[in-house]
């Protein structure tokens, strides 16, 4: 006599109401067997026979669109909602400043559960926008403090990429039976990717991003990006899921036996994964190739922005400003004669340092606060090339640039957003200028062409464009790297000078390291400087000290970093920070940035990895589409 071995799981939990309607069918059949083991037809077609619609023509299904059911679904609401306001906890606290990196390694098995084992398709895809969206207006609410607007729109923008993994990620693991921890990890990344690319991107909140501190496992970003870490990651919440799913499903099937082949072909490669990447880390960790290069001087004052003009008139003014950090400076060269003095992006107003505009005619400045701040800048350019040649140090610091154009029909200048680097021996100083500006941060599409009616209505809509006033930046064109000489060793070094979000994007800082057609290093560390004080206090200032380290890891350089309201400070090439200056504090740093022998793979290649993933993501997204065109409409529990 057959005995029949009954779920484990509570029935309160899952229950019949959350069984698949194919797991009771088998579970009925079972108990319906014949002498020869045999299921009546009766049973075996009552499933199809139910959907039968005679309104469409008859279509011959395709086994294996069928879904895997994974043992069990969801129709109710009720487990999708506690299992989305897990999600949510958990995620809410493995970014900087809570940092509590060990839950990432399990934070989005809740989601896996809802995409895997929800009924029906739409809701699934619905619930993981609106996840995402909700998500990100938790996490990035310090945007609503200089556009509100802003902040809701990318939110719900970003919300998007949870819905575009969640599609290829269903039809991989409900059709084609691929394990969780081989096909999220896949999809997961080529979505971070896709986040990266354009003018639209804004690459925040990576998965990989909670473990900044943990340096054995970030290590592999100079092979593959951060984005490495966050395959590694999202395989090993792969692979829970995957055991989750195979415990929980419906014993005795066949559909649990190939659950529980795939649970342990991903727990396997999640584990796999896992030790290598910290067996590789350990062992990078332990190489000795770093040693100390210049002295640098990063200063920070707490001078938070507002967009509210009462708020404003409460601040210092641009005199008041750039006389405390002047004070800062003599203090630091007191302190450490550092042979660098790092100042923050917009460190005070009225500060245009470019020659086009210093030598513009007052007639081409048609502007009355251009003309005005011509005059500011002259004494402020004096000052620091003064100062940089009286100490014999280098000064960097960012400034606005406007070259006047009075004979365009678009615009009366060209603005840029710069880093200028004031040398010891005199001269003109060195000028990057930024190449990816903030989109309606710094930049309004559609300034030019057909569509500048809706650049003109977007530029109203902005808090910086207030009575018409065009504040757009013109990107850089060119990575431009500074040189200079350390007076205290006499040696030689190159370095960028990636500006605010330019340390979020990844490519910027590959290029400042690599540059174009070039086999070695192409600088020697990088100093970013920032202007985080719009988002005042909030946790935008330690999330985006944590993305910086990841760019130090893959490309193996020393980065210093000054920033007004913080976090200020210096990160090795190993991801380890040092010297930091917190949140809201007042004051400087004087250490060396550390200089690193080793060329990344990650540096020589790029984002070949990532890439990887994102035509990977699409060919699963084409494959449904061609089941779909194949196959027709799945039922209700379909994929």
């Amino acid at each position: 006599m057959k005995t029949r071995v009954t779920n484990p799981v509570p029935h309160f939990f899952i229950g019949r109401g959350f069984m698949s309607k194919t797991a009771r069918a088998l579970d009925k059949s079972d108990r319906s067997r014949d002498g020869r083991g045999k299921v009546p037809r009766e049973f075996a077609s009552a499933a199809s026979a139910s959907r039968v619609d005679p309104r469409r023509p008859a279509r011959k299904r395709d086994p294996q669109a069928q879904p895997s059911h994974l043992g069990f679904q969801f129709y109710s609401v009720w487990p999708i909602f506690v299992l989305c306001a897990v999600w949510l906890v958990l995620n809410c606290f493995i970014n900087a400043p809570k940092g509590i990196w060990f839950l990432a390694y399990g934070s989005m098995v809740p989601w896996l559960m809802v995409v895997g084992g929800t009924a029906k398709a739409r809701r699934v895809y619905f619930v993981s926008w609106l996840l995402g969206s909700v998500y990100h207006l938790i996490e990035i609410r310090w945007i609503g403090h200089s556009t509100e607007p802003g902040y809701i729109v990318l939110s719900l923008y970003l919300g998007l990429y949870y819905a575009f993994a969640a599609w290829p990620l269903r039809h991989a693991v409900r059709r084609r039976r691929l394990p969780l921890a081989i096909a999220f990890p896949v999809v997961w990344v080529g979505v971070e990717y896709l986040r990266s690319l354009g003018y639209i991107a804004f690459p925040w909140l990576f998965l990989s991003h909670s473990q900044h501190s943990v340096l054995p496992m970030i290590q592999i970003s100079d092979l593959v990006g951060a984005y490495g870490v966050s395959f590694v990651l999202a395989a090993f919440n792969g692979a829970i899921a995957d055991a989750i799913f195979a415990y929980w499903g419906e014993r005795g099937t066949r559909t649990r036996i190939g659950q529980v082949r795939r649970a342990r072909v991903g727990v396997a490669t999640a584990g796999v994964l896992l030790g290598a990447t910290l067996a590789y880390g350990w062992h990078r960790l332990g190489e000795n190739t770093l040693s100390a290069g210049p002295r640098v001087a990063v200063l920070q004052h707490d001078y938070p922005n507002y967009t509210d003009a009462e708020l404003a008139q409460d601040q210092p003014g641009h005199r008041e400003k750039a006389s405390a950090y002047f004070d800062m400076m003599k203090q630091a060269e007191q302190a450490g004669q550092p042979d660098i003095f790092l100042l923050p992006e917009t460190a005070w107003s009225y500060l245009y340092l470019n020659r086009e505009f210093l030598e513009a005619k007052p007639e081409d400045l048609l502007n009355g606060y251009f003309r005005f701040a011509r005059t500011e800048s002259m004494r402020y350019y004096n000052a620091l090339a003064n100062f940089a040649a009286d100490t014999g140090a280098s000064v960097i610091i960012g400034s606005a640039s406007l070259t006047p154009t009075p004979f365009s029909l678009w615009s009366e200048e060209l603005l840029y957003n710069s880093a200028y680097h004031f040398r010891a021996e005199g001269g003109e100083p060195e000028r990057h200028d930024k190449i990816h500006p903030v989109l309606f941060g710094e930049m309004v599409p559609f300034r030019y062409g057909r569509l500048r009616f809706l650049y003109l209505w977007f530029n109203s809509l902005s808090p910086f464009g207030v009575g018409g006033f065009e504040y757009s930046l013109s990107p850089g064109e060119d990575l431009n790297a500074f040189t200079m000489t350390a007076e205290s060793d006499g040696r030689k070094y190159r370095f960028g000078t990636p500006i605010c979000y330019e340390d979020v994007m990844p490519y910027v800082a590959r290029g400042f390291v690599r540059g174009e057609g070039e086999d070695g290093k192409r600088v020697d560390f990088l100093l970013n400087i920032s202007n985080d004080g719009w988002f005042l206090h909030s946790d935008e200032l330690p999330q985006h000290f944590a993305i910086c380290v990841f760019r130090a890891v893959e490309n193996r350089v020393g980065i210093a970093r000054s920033v007004n309201t913080g976090v200020s400070g210096f990160i090795d090439p190993n991801g380890r920070a040092y010297s930091k200056i917190g949140v809201g504090e007042t004051g400087f740093r004087v250490d060396h940035v550390m200089i690193d022998t080793r060329y990344s793979f990650y540096s020589r290649t790029g984002d070949v990895f990532a890439l990887t993933c994102a035509v990977l993501w699409w060919l699963l997204c084409l494959d449904y589409i061609c089941v779909r065109a194949r196959w027709g409409d799945e039922e209700e529990d379909s994929a």
